[in-house]
Protein backbone atom coordinates (compact mmCIF):
# COMPACT_ATOMS: atom_id res chain seq x y z
CA UNK A 1 0.00 0.00 0.00
CA UNK A 2 1.83 3.39 -1.34
CA UNK A 3 1.60 6.72 0.47
CA UNK A 4 -1.39 8.25 -1.96
CA UNK A 5 -3.61 5.02 -1.22
CA UNK A 6 -2.91 5.34 2.50
CA UNK A 7 -5.04 8.54 2.29
CA UNK A 8 -7.94 7.39 -0.09
CA UNK A 9 -11.14 5.93 1.65
CA UNK A 10 -11.09 2.20 1.74
CA UNK A 11 -13.49 0.09 0.50
CA UNK A 12 -16.55 -1.11 2.30
CA UNK A 13 -15.81 -4.80 1.89
CA UNK A 14 -12.10 -4.12 3.44
CA UNK A 15 -13.75 -2.22 6.32
CA UNK A 16 -15.75 -5.24 6.48
CA UNK A 17 -12.89 -7.97 6.42
CA UNK A 18 -10.85 -5.88 9.02
CA UNK A 19 -14.16 -5.61 11.38
CA UNK A 20 -15.00 -9.16 11.25
CA UNK A 21 -12.71 -10.55 14.15
CA UNK A 22 -14.67 -7.93 16.61
CA UNK A 23 -17.07 -10.23 16.57
CA UNK A 24 -15.08 -13.28 18.56
CA UNK A 25 -12.92 -10.92 20.49
CA UNK A 26 -15.17 -8.59 21.92
CA UNK A 27 -16.89 -12.23 23.49
CA UNK A 28 -13.68 -11.71 25.90
CA UNK A 29 -14.38 -8.15 27.00
CA UNK A 30 -17.80 -6.99 28.46
CA UNK A 31 -19.52 -10.54 28.41
CA UNK A 32 -16.94 -12.14 30.27
CA UNK A 33 -17.31 -9.42 33.17
CA UNK A 34 -20.94 -9.64 32.99
CA UNK A 35 -21.58 -13.46 32.94
CA UNK A 36 -18.94 -15.41 33.93
CA UNK A 37 -18.15 -13.80 37.40
CA UNK A 38 -21.79 -14.21 38.75
CA UNK A 39 -21.76 -17.58 36.82
CA UNK A 40 -18.39 -18.88 38.40
CA UNK A 41 -19.97 -17.09 41.99
CA UNK A 42 -22.94 -19.15 42.00
CA UNK A 43 -23.27 -21.84 39.65
CA UNK A 44 -20.00 -23.51 40.07
CA UNK A 45 -19.35 -22.69 43.39
CA UNK A 46 -16.43 -20.08 43.74
CA UNK A 47 -16.35 -17.54 46.50
CA UNK A 48 -17.25 -14.53 45.85
CA UNK A 49 -14.10 -13.07 46.86
CA UNK A 50 -11.76 -15.22 45.17
CA UNK A 51 -14.10 -14.84 42.12
CA UNK A 52 -13.31 -11.10 42.35
CA UNK A 53 -9.66 -11.29 42.67
CA UNK A 54 -8.89 -14.15 40.03
CA UNK A 55 -10.56 -12.02 37.15
CA UNK A 56 -8.67 -9.03 38.64
CA UNK A 57 -5.06 -11.11 38.93
CA UNK A 58 -5.42 -12.95 35.70
CA UNK A 59 -5.60 -9.54 33.79
CA UNK A 60 -3.20 -8.22 35.79
CA UNK A 61 -0.56 -11.35 35.17
CA UNK A 62 -1.34 -10.77 31.27
CA UNK A 63 0.01 -7.14 31.39
CA UNK A 64 3.37 -7.85 30.71
CA UNK A 65 2.51 -10.23 27.85
CA UNK A 66 0.83 -7.26 26.04
CA UNK A 67 3.64 -5.28 26.21
CA UNK A 68 5.62 -8.13 24.70
CA UNK A 69 3.25 -9.15 21.75
CA UNK A 70 3.56 -5.30 20.46
CA UNK A 71 7.38 -5.47 20.84
CA UNK A 72 7.40 -8.66 18.27
CA UNK A 73 5.12 -7.54 16.00
CA UNK A 74 6.72 -4.19 15.97
CA UNK A 75 9.93 -6.52 15.22
CA UNK A 76 7.66 -8.96 12.50
CA UNK A 77 8.11 -8.48 9.17
CA UNK A 78 7.41 -12.06 7.31
CA UNK A 79 5.84 -12.28 3.85
CA UNK A 80 2.67 -12.99 5.15
CA UNK A 81 2.86 -9.93 6.50
CA UNK A 82 3.23 -7.77 9.89
CA UNK A 83 0.31 -8.13 11.81
CA UNK A 84 -1.45 -11.13 10.06
CA UNK A 85 0.61 -14.01 11.51
CA UNK A 86 0.14 -12.72 15.90
CA UNK A 87 -3.61 -12.47 14.53
CA UNK A 88 -4.45 -15.53 13.55
CA UNK A 89 -1.63 -17.31 16.43
CA UNK A 90 -3.44 -14.97 19.15
CA UNK A 91 -6.90 -16.21 17.92
CA UNK A 92 -6.63 -20.39 17.71
CA UNK A 93 -4.93 -19.96 21.49
CA UNK A 94 -8.41 -18.26 22.09
CA UNK A 95 -10.04 -21.09 20.62
CA UNK A 96 -8.81 -23.42 23.82
CA UNK A 97 -9.33 -21.05 26.23
CA UNK A 98 -12.80 -20.74 25.25
CA UNK A 99 -13.56 -24.06 26.01
CA UNK A 100 -11.49 -24.18 29.20
CA UNK A 101 -13.69 -20.60 30.42
CA UNK A 102 -17.60 -21.42 28.81
CA UNK A 103 -17.65 -25.21 29.55
CA UNK A 104 -15.96 -25.34 33.38
CA UNK A 105 -17.78 -28.25 35.29
CA UNK A 106 -19.17 -26.82 38.70
CA UNK A 107 -16.59 -27.66 41.61
CA UNK A 108 -13.41 -26.31 39.93
CA UNK A 109 -10.71 -24.98 42.22
CA UNK A 110 -9.69 -21.93 42.05
CA UNK A 111 -6.24 -22.99 40.49
CA UNK A 112 -8.50 -24.87 37.50
CA UNK A 113 -10.66 -21.18 37.10
CA UNK A 114 -7.26 -19.06 37.28
CA UNK A 115 -5.38 -21.29 34.23
CA UNK A 116 -8.59 -21.28 32.30
CA UNK A 117 -8.99 -17.50 32.15
CA UNK A 118 -5.30 -17.15 31.73
CA UNK A 119 -5.25 -19.26 28.74
CA UNK A 120 -7.83 -17.15 26.93
CA UNK A 121 -6.37 -14.24 27.90
CA UNK A 122 -3.22 -14.88 26.04
CA UNK A 123 -4.96 -15.48 22.91
CA UNK A 124 -7.26 -12.42 23.56
CA UNK A 125 -4.10 -9.98 23.94
CA UNK A 126 -1.91 -10.87 20.82
CA UNK A 127 -4.96 -10.99 18.44
CA UNK A 128 -6.66 -7.83 19.86
CA UNK A 129 -3.47 -6.42 19.87
CA UNK A 130 -2.38 -7.34 16.35
CA UNK A 131 -5.80 -6.32 15.28
CA UNK A 132 -6.08 -2.69 16.36
CA UNK A 133 -2.69 -1.75 15.35
CA UNK A 134 -3.32 -3.03 12.28
CA UNK A 135 -5.91 -0.56 11.82
CA UNK A 136 -3.95 2.52 12.29
CA UNK A 137 -1.64 1.00 9.73
CA UNK A 138 -4.15 0.76 6.52
CA UNK A 139 -4.99 4.79 6.31
CA UNK A 140 -2.99 7.92 7.42
CA UNK A 141 -5.78 10.37 7.07
CA UNK A 142 -7.08 11.79 10.05
CA UNK A 143 -11.14 11.30 9.66
CA UNK A 144 -10.33 8.23 7.59
CA UNK A 145 -9.13 6.97 10.62
CA UNK A 146 -11.88 7.28 12.23
CA UNK A 147 -14.53 5.34 10.07
CA UNK A 148 -12.01 2.28 10.28
CA UNK A 149 -12.44 2.20 14.04
CA UNK A 150 -16.01 3.41 14.07
CA UNK A 151 -16.54 0.03 11.52
CA UNK A 152 -14.45 -1.81 14.21
CA UNK A 153 -16.90 -0.20 16.99
CA UNK A 154 -19.96 -1.05 14.90
CA UNK A 155 -18.57 -4.64 14.86
CA UNK A 156 -18.51 -5.13 18.33
CA UNK A 157 -21.82 -3.82 19.28
CA UNK A 158 -23.21 -6.03 16.95
CA UNK A 159 -21.15 -8.80 18.43
CA UNK A 160 -22.39 -7.64 22.09
CA UNK A 161 -25.72 -7.83 20.93
CA UNK A 162 -25.64 -10.91 19.46
CA UNK A 163 -23.86 -12.43 22.68
CA UNK A 164 -26.04 -10.64 25.32
CA UNK A 165 -29.47 -12.46 22.86
CA UNK A 166 -27.57 -16.23 23.38
CA UNK A 167 -28.29 -17.18 26.71
CA UNK A 168 -32.08 -16.16 26.75
CA UNK A 169 -32.26 -17.52 23.57
CA UNK A 170 -30.61 -20.97 24.14
CA UNK A 171 -32.59 -21.04 27.56
CA UNK A 172 -36.13 -20.47 24.91
CA UNK A 173 -34.99 -23.18 22.79
CA UNK A 174 -32.90 -25.43 25.25
CA UNK A 175 -36.25 -27.34 26.68
CA UNK A 176 -37.94 -27.72 23.17
CA UNK A 177 -35.01 -29.73 22.18
CA UNK A 178 -34.67 -31.86 25.60
CA UNK A 179 -31.85 -29.72 27.24
CA UNK A 180 -32.92 -27.98 31.04
CA UNK A 181 -33.16 -24.49 30.70
CA UNK A 182 -30.01 -23.33 33.32
CA UNK A 183 -27.38 -21.06 33.53
CA UNK A 184 -25.16 -23.85 32.48
CA UNK A 185 -26.68 -24.10 28.93
CA UNK A 186 -26.70 -20.08 29.13
CA UNK A 187 -23.34 -19.92 29.04
CA UNK A 188 -22.49 -23.20 26.81
CA UNK A 189 -24.34 -21.65 24.09
CA UNK A 190 -22.34 -18.63 24.64
CA UNK A 191 -19.09 -20.29 24.23
CA UNK A 192 -19.79 -22.49 21.43
CA UNK A 193 -21.37 -19.67 19.54
CA UNK A 194 -17.75 -17.96 20.46
CA UNK A 195 -15.94 -20.49 18.98
CA UNK A 196 -17.76 -20.98 15.55
CA UNK A 197 -17.54 -17.27 15.14
CA UNK A 198 -13.72 -17.08 15.00
CA UNK A 199 -12.35 -19.43 12.73
CA UNK A 200 -14.61 -17.49 9.58
CA UNK A 201 -13.54 -13.93 10.97
CA UNK A 202 -9.78 -15.03 11.01
CA UNK A 203 -10.12 -16.16 7.48
CA UNK A 204 -11.57 -12.69 7.08
CA UNK A 205 -8.97 -10.69 7.97
CA UNK A 206 -6.50 -12.59 6.89
CA UNK A 207 -7.75 -13.17 3.34
CA UNK A 208 -9.52 -9.04 2.60
CA UNK A 209 -7.03 -6.94 4.67
CA UNK A 210 -3.89 -5.79 3.36
CA UNK A 211 -0.97 -5.89 5.55
CA UNK A 212 2.15 -3.37 4.85
CA UNK A 213 5.01 -1.50 6.33
CA UNK A 214 3.58 1.99 7.87
CA UNK A 215 4.39 5.31 6.26
CA UNK A 216 7.86 6.46 7.16
CA UNK A 217 8.92 3.69 9.38
CA UNK A 218 12.11 1.10 9.10
CA UNK A 219 11.14 -2.12 8.26
CA UNK A 220 10.66 -4.29 11.18
CA UNK A 221 13.35 -2.22 12.80
CA UNK A 222 14.73 -4.29 16.15
CA UNK A 223 14.55 -2.55 19.55
CA UNK A 224 15.18 -3.16 22.93
CA UNK A 225 14.04 -2.94 26.11
CA UNK A 226 15.04 0.61 26.50
CA UNK A 227 13.82 1.99 23.66
CA UNK A 228 10.21 0.76 24.75
CA UNK A 229 10.90 2.41 28.22
CA UNK A 230 11.64 5.95 26.09
CA UNK A 231 8.64 5.09 24.06
CA UNK A 232 6.21 4.53 26.69
CA UNK A 233 7.61 8.32 28.58
CA UNK A 234 5.94 9.86 25.51
CA UNK A 235 3.42 12.40 26.92
CA UNK A 236 0.61 12.42 24.51
CA UNK A 237 0.87 8.75 25.00
CA UNK A 238 0.79 8.82 28.31
CA UNK A 239 -2.18 11.21 28.85
CA UNK A 240 -4.04 8.91 26.23
CA UNK A 241 -3.41 5.77 28.14
CA UNK A 242 -4.84 7.75 30.98
CA UNK A 243 -7.87 8.72 29.08
CA UNK A 244 -8.57 5.64 28.12
CA UNK A 245 -8.70 3.89 31.49
CA UNK A 246 -11.11 6.88 33.06
CA UNK A 247 -13.06 5.96 30.29
CA UNK A 248 -13.04 2.37 30.70
CA UNK A 249 -13.68 2.26 34.55
CA UNK A 250 -17.23 3.51 33.91
CA UNK A 251 -18.25 0.14 31.58
CA UNK A 252 -16.52 -1.67 33.85
CA UNK A 253 -18.31 -1.09 36.94
CA UNK A 254 -21.29 -0.83 34.87
CA UNK A 255 -20.46 -4.76 33.55
CA UNK A 256 -19.41 -5.99 36.91
CA UNK A 257 -22.44 -4.50 38.92
CA UNK A 258 -25.65 -3.78 36.38
CA UNK A 259 -26.51 -6.81 37.17
CA UNK A 260 -26.82 -6.99 40.89
CA UNK A 261 -27.95 -3.14 40.98
CA UNK A 262 -30.87 -3.79 38.99
CA UNK A 263 -31.91 -7.25 41.20
CA UNK A 264 -31.33 -5.99 44.46
CA UNK A 265 -32.00 -1.94 44.25
CA UNK A 266 -34.73 -2.13 41.87
CA UNK A 267 -36.29 -5.19 42.07
CA UNK A 268 -35.84 -6.51 38.54
CA UNK A 269 -35.32 -10.01 37.58
CA UNK A 270 -31.97 -11.56 36.44
CA UNK A 271 -33.00 -11.98 33.08
CA UNK A 272 -35.09 -8.28 32.91
CA UNK A 273 -31.51 -7.19 34.36
CA UNK A 274 -29.55 -8.73 31.16
CA UNK A 275 -32.60 -7.60 29.02
CA UNK A 276 -31.31 -4.38 29.76
CA UNK A 277 -28.04 -4.46 28.56
CA UNK A 278 -29.59 -4.77 24.71
CA UNK A 279 -31.09 -1.39 25.23
CA UNK A 280 -27.42 -0.34 26.46
CA UNK A 281 -25.55 -2.02 23.42
CA UNK A 282 -28.38 -1.12 20.52
CA UNK A 283 -27.88 2.18 21.41
CA UNK A 284 -23.92 1.50 20.32
CA UNK A 285 -25.44 0.85 16.87
CA UNK A 286 -26.90 4.91 16.52
CA UNK A 287 -23.74 6.17 18.92
CA UNK A 288 -21.38 4.86 16.87
CA UNK A 289 -22.07 6.82 13.46
CA UNK A 290 -22.84 9.71 15.58
CA UNK A 291 -19.89 10.33 17.44
CA UNK A 292 -17.92 9.79 13.85
CA UNK A 293 -19.73 12.75 12.58
CA UNK A 294 -19.46 14.74 15.37
CA UNK A 295 -15.25 14.08 15.26
CA UNK A 296 -15.05 14.87 11.78
CA UNK A 297 -17.25 18.20 12.22
CA UNK A 298 -15.13 19.00 15.11
CA UNK A 299 -12.16 16.41 16.12
CA UNK A 300 -11.95 13.21 17.42
CA UNK A 301 -10.30 14.58 21.23
CA UNK A 302 -13.53 17.10 21.53
CA UNK A 303 -15.88 14.31 20.54
CA UNK A 304 -14.62 11.81 23.07
CA UNK A 305 -14.53 15.05 25.77
CA UNK A 306 -18.28 15.78 25.38
CA UNK A 307 -19.46 11.83 24.97
CA UNK A 308 -17.98 10.88 28.32
CA UNK A 309 -18.79 14.11 29.80
CA UNK A 310 -22.29 13.36 28.94
CA UNK A 311 -22.41 9.90 30.02
CA UNK A 312 -21.53 10.90 33.56
CA UNK A 313 -24.47 12.48 33.44
CA UNK A 314 -26.84 10.34 31.83
CA UNK A 315 -25.91 7.74 34.34
CA UNK A 316 -26.22 9.85 37.33
CA UNK A 317 -29.54 10.31 36.03
CA UNK A 318 -30.13 6.61 35.72
CA UNK A 319 -28.93 5.66 38.97
CA UNK A 320 -30.56 8.19 41.58
CA UNK A 321 -33.82 8.12 39.31
CA UNK A 322 -36.65 6.34 41.24
CA UNK A 323 -37.74 2.95 40.49
CA UNK A 324 -40.60 3.50 37.87
CA UNK A 325 -40.55 0.13 36.53
CA UNK A 326 -38.55 -1.66 33.76
CA UNK A 327 -39.48 0.54 30.39
CA UNK A 328 -38.57 3.63 31.77
CA UNK A 329 -34.89 2.04 33.18
CA UNK A 330 -35.01 0.76 29.57
CA UNK A 331 -34.68 4.00 28.47
CA UNK A 332 -32.56 4.99 30.49
CA UNK A 333 -30.26 2.17 29.62
CA UNK A 334 -30.86 3.74 26.39
CA UNK A 335 -29.81 6.68 26.49
CA UNK A 336 -26.66 5.91 28.30
CA UNK A 337 -25.23 3.94 26.16
CA UNK A 338 -25.36 6.14 23.10
CA UNK A 339 -22.12 8.67 23.90
CA UNK A 340 -20.72 5.59 25.74
CA UNK A 341 -19.75 3.43 22.66
CA UNK A 342 -17.85 7.00 21.60
CA UNK A 343 -14.71 6.65 23.68
CA UNK A 344 -13.15 3.41 22.65
CA UNK A 345 -13.12 3.73 18.82
CA UNK A 346 -12.38 7.31 18.92
CA UNK A 347 -9.32 6.84 21.52
CA UNK A 348 -8.03 4.44 19.21
CA UNK A 349 -8.10 6.73 15.88
CA UNK A 350 -6.30 9.46 18.75
CA UNK A 351 -3.55 6.37 19.28
CA UNK A 352 -2.98 5.97 15.13
CA UNK A 353 -1.72 9.33 15.39
CA UNK A 354 0.39 9.39 17.82
CA UNK A 355 1.88 6.59 16.22
CA UNK A 356 2.72 8.87 13.31
CA UNK A 357 4.28 11.70 15.55
CA UNK A 358 6.79 9.23 17.04
CA UNK A 359 7.78 7.50 13.54
CA UNK A 360 8.47 10.93 12.10
CA UNK A 361 10.88 11.76 15.42
CA UNK A 362 12.21 8.25 15.45
CA UNK A 363 12.07 6.70 12.18
CA UNK A 364 10.26 3.45 13.23
CA UNK A 365 6.52 2.27 13.99
CA UNK A 366 5.86 1.70 17.57
CA UNK A 367 2.26 0.67 16.11
CA UNK A 368 2.28 -3.23 17.98
CA UNK A 369 3.60 -2.00 21.58
CA UNK A 370 1.42 1.66 21.68
CA UNK A 371 -1.83 -0.62 20.69
CA UNK A 372 -0.53 -3.47 23.19
CA UNK A 373 -0.21 -0.33 25.89
CA UNK A 374 -4.03 0.53 25.21
CA UNK A 375 -4.98 -3.29 25.35
CA UNK A 376 -3.38 -3.35 28.38
CA UNK A 377 -5.20 -0.38 29.79
CA UNK A 378 -8.44 -1.46 28.69
CA UNK A 379 -7.98 -4.64 30.75
CA UNK A 380 -6.98 -2.85 33.81
CA UNK A 381 -10.28 -0.84 33.11
CA UNK A 382 -11.99 -3.83 33.57
CA UNK A 383 -10.14 -5.61 36.39
CA UNK A 384 -10.29 -3.02 38.55
CA UNK A 385 -14.00 -2.77 38.74
CA UNK A 386 -14.53 -6.58 39.25
CA UNK A 387 -11.42 -7.18 41.87
CA UNK A 388 -12.49 -3.89 43.85
CA UNK A 389 -16.26 -3.78 43.20
CA UNK A 390 -17.17 -7.35 44.29
CA UNK A 391 -14.07 -7.46 47.28
CA UNK A 392 -16.16 -4.18 48.14
CA UNK A 393 -19.37 -6.32 48.11
CA UNK A 394 -18.32 -9.10 50.11
CA UNK A 395 -16.81 -6.58 52.81
CA UNK A 396 -20.06 -4.64 53.32
CA UNK A 397 -22.13 -7.99 53.28
CA UNK A 398 -23.42 -8.28 49.91
CA UNK A 399 -24.67 -11.73 48.75
CA UNK A 400 -24.99 -12.37 45.38
CA UNK A 401 -27.49 -15.47 45.67
CA UNK A 402 -29.90 -13.41 47.94
CA UNK A 403 -30.94 -10.40 45.27
CA UNK A 404 -33.56 -7.92 46.61
CA UNK A 405 -33.20 -9.98 50.12
CA UNK A 406 -29.86 -8.28 51.17
CA UNK A 407 -29.86 -6.18 53.72
CA UNK A 408 -30.56 -2.50 53.36
CA UNK A 409 -26.81 -1.55 54.04
CA UNK A 410 -25.65 -3.79 51.77
CA UNK A 411 -27.83 -2.32 49.21
CA UNK A 412 -26.70 1.06 49.99
CA UNK A 413 -23.37 0.21 49.50
CA UNK A 414 -23.89 -1.50 46.06
CA UNK A 415 -26.23 1.58 44.79
CA UNK A 416 -22.52 3.99 46.37
CA UNK A 417 -20.47 1.45 44.67
CA UNK A 418 -22.73 1.75 41.08
CA UNK A 419 -22.63 5.49 41.27
CA UNK A 420 -19.66 7.16 42.27
CA UNK A 421 -16.73 6.00 40.88
CA UNK A 422 -18.28 5.87 37.10
CA UNK A 423 -19.30 9.29 37.29
CA UNK A 424 -15.55 10.77 39.07
CA UNK A 425 -13.84 8.61 36.31
CA UNK A 426 -16.15 9.78 33.54
CA UNK A 427 -15.71 12.98 34.17
CA UNK A 428 -11.93 13.01 34.29
CA UNK A 429 -11.32 11.66 31.08
CA UNK A 430 -14.13 14.17 29.83
CA UNK A 431 -11.46 17.15 31.40
CA UNK A 432 -8.03 15.25 30.18
CA UNK A 433 -9.53 15.26 26.38
CA UNK A 434 -10.38 18.40 26.01
CA UNK A 435 -6.36 19.31 26.36
CA UNK A 436 -5.72 17.12 23.69
CA UNK A 437 -3.20 18.88 20.69
CA UNK A 438 -3.17 16.81 18.15
CA UNK A 439 -5.51 18.18 16.06
CA UNK A 440 -6.50 17.38 12.31
CA UNK A 441 -4.05 20.08 11.46
CA UNK A 442 -1.40 19.33 13.34
CA UNK A 443 -1.99 15.50 12.21
CA UNK A 444 -1.63 16.86 7.91
CA UNK A 445 1.86 17.85 9.05
CA UNK A 446 3.32 15.29 10.37
CA UNK A 447 2.13 12.57 7.35
CA UNK A 448 3.15 15.58 4.57
CA UNK A 449 6.81 15.63 6.65
CA UNK A 450 6.33 11.17 6.86
CA UNK A 451 5.47 11.08 2.77
CA UNK A 452 8.40 13.67 2.33
CA UNK A 453 10.81 11.44 4.20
Amino acid sequence: MDNASRSMPLKRRTLAAFAAPCLPLTGVGLPMVIYLPPYYASTLGLDLAITGILFSAVRWIDLPLDIAFGHGIDRTSTRFGRFRPWMVAGGLIMLLGLYLCFFAEPGLSPLRAFLGLLVIYIGFSMAQVAHTSWGQALSTDYHERSRIFGWWQTANMIALLTLLAVPPLANWLGPQLGFSATASLGIHAMGLVLALMLTPALLAVALGVPDRQSAGAASAHPHGWRDIWQALRQPNLRRLMLIDLLASLPPGFGGALLVFFFEAARGFSVNEARLLLLFYFAAGLIGAPLWGWVARRTSKHMAVAWAIGSYAVLHMGLVLAPNAGFWVAAAGMLLAGIPAVAPPFLVRAMLADVTDAETLATGRSNAGLYYAVLVGVQKIGYAIPVGLAYIVLDAVGFDAKLGSANTQSAIDGLVLLFLVPPVISALGAAWLARGWTIDRAAQARIIAELHGR
